[in-house]
Protein backbone atom coordinates (compact mmCIF):
# COMPACT_ATOMS: atom_id res chain seq x y z
CA UNK A 1 0.00 0.00 0.00
CA UNK A 2 1.27 3.48 -0.52
CA UNK A 3 2.27 4.98 2.20
CA UNK A 4 -0.28 7.67 3.93
CA UNK A 5 -0.01 11.10 3.07
CA UNK A 6 0.58 13.20 5.69
CA UNK A 7 -2.18 14.33 7.60
CA UNK A 8 -3.58 17.73 5.88
CA UNK A 9 -6.44 19.44 6.08
CA UNK A 10 -8.40 19.23 2.82
CA UNK A 11 -9.13 23.13 3.28
CA UNK A 12 -5.55 23.70 3.48
CA UNK A 13 -5.05 21.87 0.88
CA UNK A 14 -7.47 23.53 -1.47
CA UNK A 15 -5.99 26.51 -0.51
CA UNK A 16 -2.51 25.06 -1.31
CA UNK A 17 -4.28 24.47 -4.80
CA UNK A 18 -5.37 27.23 -5.49
CA UNK A 19 -2.26 29.62 -4.83
CA UNK A 20 -0.73 26.98 -6.88
CA UNK A 21 -2.93 27.69 -10.00
CA UNK A 22 -4.00 31.74 -9.39
CA UNK A 23 -0.53 32.50 -8.71
CA UNK A 24 0.25 31.40 -12.30
CA UNK A 25 -2.44 33.29 -13.63
CA UNK A 26 -1.88 36.13 -11.52
CA UNK A 27 1.41 36.77 -12.81
CA UNK A 28 0.10 35.98 -16.34
CA UNK A 29 -2.85 38.61 -15.95
CA UNK A 30 -0.05 41.47 -14.06
CA UNK A 31 2.52 40.02 -17.17
CA UNK A 32 -0.60 41.15 -19.89
CA UNK A 33 -1.89 43.86 -17.61
CA UNK A 34 1.73 45.77 -17.66
CA UNK A 35 2.13 44.94 -21.57
CA UNK A 36 -1.25 46.77 -22.10
CA UNK A 37 -0.37 50.07 -20.00
CA UNK A 38 2.60 50.47 -21.73
CA UNK A 39 0.91 49.91 -24.92
CA UNK A 40 -1.85 52.47 -23.75
CA UNK A 41 -1.59 56.30 -24.75
CA UNK A 42 -1.88 58.67 -21.30
CA UNK A 43 -4.92 59.50 -20.87
CA UNK A 44 -6.24 62.93 -20.84
CA UNK A 45 -6.09 64.26 -17.74
CA UNK A 46 -8.58 67.76 -18.30
CA UNK A 47 -11.68 67.50 -17.85
CA UNK A 48 -14.33 67.29 -20.42
CA UNK A 49 -15.32 70.73 -19.93
CA UNK A 50 -11.31 72.00 -20.62
CA UNK A 51 -11.35 69.56 -24.20
CA UNK A 52 -14.49 71.26 -25.26
CA UNK A 53 -12.67 74.72 -24.36
CA UNK A 54 -9.47 73.66 -26.11
CA UNK A 55 -11.22 72.46 -29.42
CA UNK A 56 -13.49 75.96 -29.93
CA UNK A 57 -10.25 77.81 -29.47
CA UNK A 58 -9.30 75.49 -32.35
CA UNK A 59 -11.70 76.03 -33.95
CA UNK A 60 -11.79 79.85 -33.91
CA UNK A 61 -7.91 79.64 -34.61
CA UNK A 62 -8.95 78.57 -37.64
CA UNK A 63 -11.57 80.71 -38.41
CA UNK A 64 -9.95 83.81 -37.68
CA UNK A 65 -7.39 82.37 -39.95
CA UNK A 66 -10.09 81.88 -42.79
CA UNK A 67 -11.52 85.23 -41.71
CA UNK A 68 -8.22 87.04 -42.57
CA UNK A 69 -7.35 85.48 -45.65
CA UNK A 70 -11.41 86.40 -47.25
CA UNK A 71 -10.29 89.70 -46.02
CA UNK A 72 -6.98 89.62 -47.57
CA UNK A 73 -8.46 88.33 -50.80
CA UNK A 74 -11.37 91.02 -50.87
CA UNK A 75 -8.84 93.84 -50.44
CA UNK A 76 -6.73 92.62 -53.22
CA UNK A 77 -9.98 92.24 -55.39
CA UNK A 78 -10.62 95.98 -54.34
CA UNK A 79 -7.40 97.03 -55.41
CA UNK A 80 -7.76 95.12 -58.81
CA UNK A 81 -10.85 96.53 -59.34
CA UNK A 82 -9.77 99.93 -58.26
CA UNK A 83 -6.74 99.64 -60.98
CA UNK A 84 -9.18 98.41 -63.54
CA UNK A 85 -11.40 101.53 -63.16
CA UNK A 86 -8.52 103.52 -63.28
CA UNK A 87 -7.09 102.02 -66.65
CA UNK A 88 -11.03 102.35 -68.00
CA UNK A 89 -11.43 106.07 -67.12
CA UNK A 90 -8.07 106.56 -68.68
CA UNK A 91 -9.65 104.80 -71.82
CA UNK A 92 -12.31 106.73 -71.71
CA UNK A 93 -10.53 109.83 -71.83
CA UNK A 94 -8.30 109.08 -74.04
CA UNK A 95 -11.34 108.28 -76.55
CA UNK A 96 -13.06 111.29 -75.36
CA UNK A 97 -10.24 112.82 -76.39
CA UNK A 98 -9.73 111.46 -79.39
CA UNK A 99 -13.10 112.36 -80.40
CA UNK A 100 -13.13 115.75 -79.06
CA UNK A 101 -10.11 116.34 -81.79
CA UNK A 102 -11.73 113.90 -84.65
CA UNK A 103 -15.46 116.32 -83.94
CA UNK A 104 -13.37 119.52 -84.26
CA UNK A 105 -12.00 118.13 -87.59
CA UNK A 106 -15.23 116.82 -89.07
CA UNK A 107 -16.61 120.19 -88.05
CA UNK A 108 -13.93 122.07 -89.61
CA UNK A 109 -14.29 119.64 -93.10
CA UNK A 110 -18.05 120.21 -92.28
CA UNK A 111 -17.31 124.00 -92.34
CA UNK A 112 -15.59 124.25 -95.23
CA UNK A 113 -17.55 121.58 -97.72
CA UNK A 114 -20.95 124.07 -96.27
CA UNK A 115 -18.87 127.03 -97.24
CA UNK A 116 -17.48 125.86 -100.65
CA UNK A 117 -21.40 124.75 -101.53
CA UNK A 118 -22.29 128.18 -100.94
CA UNK A 119 -19.80 129.85 -102.79
CA UNK A 120 -20.95 127.64 -105.99
CA UNK A 121 -24.28 128.16 -105.28
CA UNK A 122 -24.09 131.89 -104.85
CA UNK A 123 -21.77 131.92 -107.69
CA UNK A 124 -24.64 129.55 -110.30
CA UNK A 125 -27.30 132.45 -108.76
CA UNK A 126 -24.60 134.92 -110.28
CA UNK A 127 -24.97 133.42 -113.38
CA UNK A 128 -28.47 133.01 -113.69
CA UNK A 129 -29.17 136.52 -112.42
CA UNK A 130 -26.90 137.63 -115.31
CA UNK A 131 -28.45 135.24 -118.39
CA UNK A 132 -31.94 136.56 -116.98
CA UNK A 133 -30.61 140.34 -116.80
CA UNK A 134 -29.21 139.69 -120.39
CA UNK A 135 -32.17 137.49 -121.80
CA UNK A 136 -34.47 140.77 -120.34
CA UNK A 137 -32.63 143.33 -122.15
CA UNK A 138 -32.32 140.77 -125.09
CA UNK A 139 -36.10 140.78 -125.38
CA UNK A 140 -36.88 144.37 -124.54
CA UNK A 141 -34.24 145.61 -127.54
CA UNK A 142 -36.69 142.82 -129.85
CA UNK A 143 -39.94 144.09 -128.55
CA UNK A 144 -38.54 147.79 -129.36
CA UNK A 145 -37.69 146.67 -132.47
CA UNK A 146 -40.93 145.17 -133.18
CA UNK A 147 -42.96 148.32 -132.07
CA UNK A 148 -40.82 150.94 -134.19
CA UNK A 149 -40.73 148.46 -137.17
CA UNK A 150 -44.80 148.24 -136.41
CA UNK A 151 -44.72 152.05 -136.01
CA UNK A 152 -43.15 152.69 -139.23
CA UNK A 153 -45.40 151.21 -140.57
CA UNK A 154 -48.42 152.31 -139.92
CA UNK A 155 -47.03 156.14 -139.95
CA UNK A 156 -46.49 155.48 -144.01
CA UNK A 157 -50.28 155.03 -144.01
CA UNK A 158 -50.88 157.62 -142.43
CA UNK A 159 -50.91 161.74 -142.61
CA UNK A 160 -47.74 163.42 -142.86
CA UNK A 161 -48.16 165.86 -139.58
CA UNK A 162 -49.20 162.99 -137.60
CA UNK A 163 -47.14 161.29 -138.70
CA UNK A 164 -44.36 163.44 -137.48
CA UNK A 165 -45.97 163.39 -134.36
CA UNK A 166 -46.65 159.97 -133.96
CA UNK A 167 -42.64 159.32 -134.87
CA UNK A 168 -41.45 162.13 -132.64
CA UNK A 169 -43.60 160.62 -129.85
CA UNK A 170 -42.25 156.86 -130.50
CA UNK A 171 -39.09 158.10 -130.67
CA UNK A 172 -39.26 159.34 -127.41
CA UNK A 173 -40.54 156.34 -126.08
CA UNK A 174 -37.66 153.99 -127.87
CA UNK A 175 -34.88 156.37 -126.46
CA UNK A 176 -36.41 155.90 -122.95
CA UNK A 177 -36.66 152.55 -122.84
CA UNK A 178 -33.16 152.18 -124.79
CA UNK A 179 -32.08 154.86 -121.98
CA UNK A 180 -33.89 151.26 -119.51
CA UNK A 181 -31.98 149.10 -121.03
CA UNK A 182 -28.48 150.71 -120.98
CA UNK A 183 -28.90 151.75 -117.07
CA UNK A 184 -29.91 147.93 -115.91
CA UNK A 185 -26.94 147.44 -118.14
CA UNK A 186 -24.13 149.72 -116.86
CA UNK A 187 -25.68 148.51 -112.90
CA UNK A 188 -24.76 145.30 -113.30
CA UNK A 189 -21.74 144.05 -111.13
CA UNK A 190 -18.82 142.65 -112.73
CA UNK A 191 -19.41 139.10 -111.61
CA UNK A 192 -23.09 139.34 -113.19
CA UNK A 193 -25.37 140.59 -110.58
CA UNK A 194 -27.01 143.36 -109.68
CA UNK A 195 -26.01 146.15 -107.53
Amino acid sequence: MPPAPPDINPSRQVERIREILVGRQMDSVERRLERLEANLRPMPTQAPDDVFEIRLANYEQRHDLKLQELRDEIDAEKARRVEETHRLAGQIQAAARGREASGLEAQAELEQRVTRWLESWNQGFRQYLQQRETHLISEMRSELEQTKAWVNSRLESTDDARVSRMQASFAQLAEAARAIADAAAQHATPSGGIR
